[in-house]
């Protein structure tokens, strides 16, 4: 049960909500960088850190200080003003400030404790586009893979009102250590399957895909990609959602940290 959480790009605060269903007490810091919506986060939420302005603000003092990290984060070739990360030595480091969605999951890790969790909700391209391998070896290299999920298309159709695909991605902070697993190895690298379609090395046998039907379709930008859908609508997904992160953490998570 988690102390200290940070929300990065909180909306209207559905996952604050979902914190303080279950941790009432939980100490929040909230980011919502969008002035209207984060007017309307302060007022739901007059007890919790909200910060209307930029993850990219956040604080060193707030570096190693969360146990969690959660949100559904922004994605796209949108560039953040960092210099912690523009000047950094490690080239994956550096590149990472100018796609928002790689540079949410690297500050997270940073703004997290060592055995504290980031859980994302994210774009299919951080975990499948080729360019993507190094941000995806220096998170192996930080953070043990205790979960991943690839969403149904229609997971948010009832309420955004949109069919896109995503992706959850849950690390669990650590220092370097050794050789890489062949399952964080399959993480880093993804493949072209027999359409023409890359996917990364998770997802080849669907089995990590929550989906009763798939097929090819196409991604926002018109390019060919999976489509994968859920019959059985929020509940079908919650249900086998829930299986599959119960197996996750009985294998991958360690609670010495705790």
């Amino acid at each position: 049960r988690p102390d200290r959480v940070l929300e990065p790009s909180a909306g209207v605060g559905a996952f604050v909500d979902s914190v303080l269903e279950n941790r009432p007490d939980a100490d929040i810091m909230a980011f919502e960088k969008d002035l209207m919506t984060g007017k309307i986060l302060k007022h739901l939420h007059p007890g919790q850190k909200v910060r209307v302005q930029g993850f990219e603000k956040i604080e060193k003092p707030f570096m190693n200080h969360f146990d969690v990290a959660v949100s559904n984060i922004p994605f796209g070739d949108v560039a953040v003003f960092d210099p912690e990360f523009s000047g950094s030595k490690d080239p994956a480091r550096r590149s990472v400030a100018r796609t928002i969605h790689n540079y949410f999951f690297l500050k997270s890790l940073d703004a997290v404790r060592e055995g504290g969790i980031v859980a994302f909700i994210t774009s299919q391209g951080v975990l499948d586009a080729p360019t993507n391998a190094p941000i995806r070896e220096y998170m192996m290299n930080h953070a043990n893979l205790v979960g991943v999920a690839r969403l149904p298309n229609n997971l948010f159709t009832e309420h955004a009102g949109t069919e896109v695909g995503s992706d959850l991605v849950i690390l669990q902070k650590k220092a370097a250590t050794g050789e890489l697993s062949e399952r964080q190895r399959d993480f880093i690298e993804s493949r072209k399957l027999s359409n023409g379609i890359r996917i990364n090395n998770l997802f080849q046998s669907f089995d990590r895909v929550i989906h009763t039907e798939a097929k090819v379709g196409k991604d926002p930008y018109g390019k060919p990609a999976m489509e994968f859908t859920h019959a059985e609508g929020v509940d079908g997904i919650d249900r086998e959602m829930r299986r599959m992160l119960s197996e996750d953490f009985n294998r991958h998570f360690n609670e010495s940290y705790c």
